[in-house]
């Protein structure tokens, strides 16, 4: 047969044909019953495992049984690649696909190849089934399904070893296969390692069980005793997934790929296989390289999970940090504390400040862009591809060699080297531009991709999601519209290469700027600890970490006579003096036109304000609290703010006369409209929900903000109470206010009779 028929062949079985030479295979067989064998009659909406670059670089090989007679579907004989199997024969269930999708995947992109999965599972059965001395036919089956995979990975000229054994079975055992679950487990593992060939070192790894039962408790109890016992089985709980049971038996969809994940990273434990990364650069901008104090970035958090994993520092054996940059943007002191005995190299490829145009070249590095370690070079200087090693910094005449070989060393001193994995999150400072948009940061970032890719054809390449900055809508939307793309860009990409497989990073989604970065934009500690936990979980080195379940909104409803702290207007000017540890800053005019009420008059210009913050407000400030505020605007000229202390952050509400509006910029979340200078009272009520990271604005009892709230206004520590001017431009300029009165309590409570 030509090579091109043998190609032809190939493709048919879905196989490349790079996958035709010879190759030594780690072979794993999965076997248990219904969850093993994965339903789909869970009632979503998307039944599918959904689709993933590792699919096509995984051979798998199946046959799957209803009982000792019927089978549910094979993969006729031969090797495919991972995806849904047959169904057709439970009712709901049209395909059948469990833990093995989520198990190949995270092994893929952890770096481990020839990887070969057998499948041999039923649906439902108790563990007689797979005892060999009772006669049971899944024993039967297993043996057989692997005996055919093996002669089919031989017959094509391959090597393999059977390395482990992946086990999820026990919802159907009556209550006397229950108590002997961790015999039988442990004869199966046994018995195997005997009667399949090259199986002798066989792992076994066993899911537990999650449905509900007290026979149930007793096969969990009996699996995680064995395998505490056993040098051969490993056993992993999974009753944190009780809730995603879809019928009371069966896992949905995200729990089984969920449990596919934990298989993984059992079976890199137990080092049955390993993760390899090579030469493992991340490529971004300042969010990437970190510094401007204490914060070493992301990418420290990857470190740490690398080392908590043990994955060697050698790009042979495990990863190394490549990059072309050392240390962070300037040069302070960071933690960065040894973690399993590996120290932190802090070598990258984050670039301060830089535009994904200015990494491809498409733009030329300007000159002002080269101090403060903010880095050297293009992606093509690198990697070694630029030809000349010079690129142009500012004009056709001005040249930086690169690396540096000048005699004195003065020069660039920047290295070449070629990537086995990248990792790119950049593009924020590109939307910031006004000339650049979400297409054109796509198109740059595609680029990236495809000069990696000539560097090294075989590179695996994650592309981050960009991170929301806590500023104008405007920048949130820009990168909603990035991130709603990357994975179409991801798709035509894998699609132009079998041997460079492209994955998305969502680690945005859950990123809650507000509360995560120090300055509106950049990571704080716990938005670098957030962020590096899911691009270590998508390069396989930990589990996808669970999303953040969101607290419920606020929906208790108060009226403000109850609030624990009540201040008529002239309980805080009684007609001669400041009361009830109310303070002022700057002069202001004050009368009392009623008994209770307090006027308020700004003259002319600069800040000029009165102040609750010992009244009782700065006890409640960092928790949940709510204000209200019952005023009339006699003249409002330039605005009215109420500044409320969040303990870290900070929320600044202005009250105009033609409308009510979040900080001046606007771009947080709400700007109403509506007659402020009508001669009425008004309440003006804000809710601090704390637990989500946002506040909500009433008037007169209809909601001014979003239901979901608004993001703070500025990240500063604050704990201060301020009604009226804060600066000294001209925003509250010759304010002129009547307060009926100010009311605070503790905890988030809505307006009577809203929503």
């Amino acid at each position: 047969m030509s090579s091109l028929s043998i190609c032809l062949t190939a493709l048919v079985i879905g196989l490349s044909c790079a996958n035709l030479r010879a190759e030594h295979y780690k072979l794993f067989v999965l076997t248990g019953q219904s969850n093993s064998l994965g339903t789909t009659n869970g009632g979503e909406m998307d039944v599918s495992p959904g689709s993933d670059p590792a699919d096509a670089r995984v051979r798998f090989f199946w046959h799957n049984v209803a009982d000792a007679t019927q089978s549910i579907g094979s993969s006729g004989g031969s090797f495919t690649t991972l995806q849904a199997q047959q169904g057709g024969y439970y009712p709901g269930s049209a395909t059948h696909w469990g833990p093995e999708i989520g198990f190949a995947r995270t092994l893929v992109r952890a770096g481990a190849g020839n990887i070969a999965i057998v499948k041999a599972s039923r649906g439902g059965g108790g563990n007689t089934n797979w005892s060999k001395t009772a006669g049971g036919h899944m024993y039967s089956n297993v043996v057989s399904t692997v005996a055919a995979a093996a002669t089919a990975l031989t017959s094509a000229g391959h090597t393999f070893e059977i390395a482990g054994l992946l086990y999820l079975q026990g919802e159907s055992d009556t209550a006397a296969e229950a108590d002997i679950a961790g015999i039988r487990l442990q004869e199966l593992v046994d018995n195997l390692r005997a009667d399949l060939p090259n199986a002798s070192s066989m792992k076994a790894v066993a899911g537990g069980i999650a449905a509900a039962g007290a026979t149930r408790d007793v096969v969990r109890a009996r699996q995680q005793a064995v395998a505490d016992s056993s040098g051969s089985i490993d056993f992993f709980p999974n009753l944190d997934l009780q809730a995603q049971v879809t019928d009371g038996l069966h896992f949905n969809k995200a729990a089984k790929l969920r449990i596919g994940e934990r298989f993984a990273q059992a079976f890199f434990a137990n080092s049955t296989v390993a993760r390899h990364y090579g030469k493992l650069a991340f490529i971004g901008d300042s969010i990437t390289q970190g510094g401007n104090g204490d914060h070493p970035s992301y990418r420290y958090q990857v470190f740490k999970r690398l080392a908590e994993a043990a994955v060697p520092v050698n790009a042979a054996a495990g990863y190394k940090f490549a990059g072309s940059v050392t240390g962070p943007q300037t040069t302070p002191v960071l933690t960065t504390p040894d973690v399993n005995g590996q120290s932190f190299e802090n070598v990258h490829e984050g670039h301060y400040g830089w535009r994904a145009s200015w990494v491809n070249a498409r733009v030329r590095l300007p000159a002002n862009r080269r101090s403060n370690n903010r880095g050297e070079g293009t992606l093509l200087n690198w990697t070694g591809q630029a030809n000349p090693q010079q690129y142009d910094i500012s004009s056709p005449d001005t040249t930086v060699s690169y690396p540096d070989t000048s005699a004195t060393g003065t020069g660039n001193t920047g290295t070449t080297y070629i990537p086995d994995t990248a990792s790119i999150m950049i593009g924020i400072n590109d939307l910031g531009d006004d000339n650049n948009s979400a297409n054109r940061v796509l198109a740059d970032i595609g680029t990236i991709i495809d000069q990696l890719r000539a560097a090294n054809p075989a590179v695996r390449v994650f592309v981050n999601h960009l991170l929301y900055t806590n500023q104008a809508t405007a920048m949130r939307n820009a990168v909603d519209a990035v991130n709603s793309q990357l994975p179409v860009m991801a798709a035509a990409k894998n699609a132009a290469s079998t041997t460079s497989p492209v994955w998305i990073i969502d680690a945005n989604t859950g990123f809650n700027p507000a509360t995560m970065t120090y300055d509106n934009v950049h990571p704080n500690a716990s938005g670098e600890q957030y962020v590096g936990d899911r691009v270590a979980a998508a390069l396989g080195v930990i589990e996808t970490p669970v999303a953040p379940t969101a607290a419920p909104p606020p929906n208790v409803e108060k009226d403000s006579p109850v609030f624990d702290t009540r201040y008529e207007g002239n309980e805080i000017w009684n007609g001669s003096a400041l009361a009830n540890n109310w303070s002022q800053t700057g002069t202001l005019t004050r009368s009392l036109p009623a008994p209770t009420d307090l006027r308020i008059v700004h003259p002319s210009t600069d800040g000029r304000w009165i102040e609750g913050t010992a009244a009782g407000w700065s006890g409640l400030a960092a928790g949940a609290w709510t204000m209200e505020v019952r005023l009339k605007c006699n003249a409002n000229a330039n605005g009215f703010v109420f500044w409320c202390g969040a303990g870290s952050r900070r929320i600044l509400v202005e009250v105009h006369g033609n409308r009510t509006q979040d900080h001046a910029d606007g771009g947080q979340g709400f700007n109403i409209p509506h007659n402020n200078l009508d001669g009425n009272f008004h309440v003006f009520r804000i809710v601090h929900d704390q637990a989500n990271s946002a506040y909500h604005v009433f008037r007169d009892g209809a909601r001014l903000s979003p239901l979901a709230g608004v993001p703070y206004d500025q990240a500063s520590a604050d704990n201060r109470l301020i009604l009226g001017d804060y600066t000294s431009g001209v925003f509250g300029n010759q304010y002129d206010i009547t307060i009926d009165h100010v009311r605070f309590t503790a905890g988030a409570f809505l307006p009577p009779a809203v929503d």
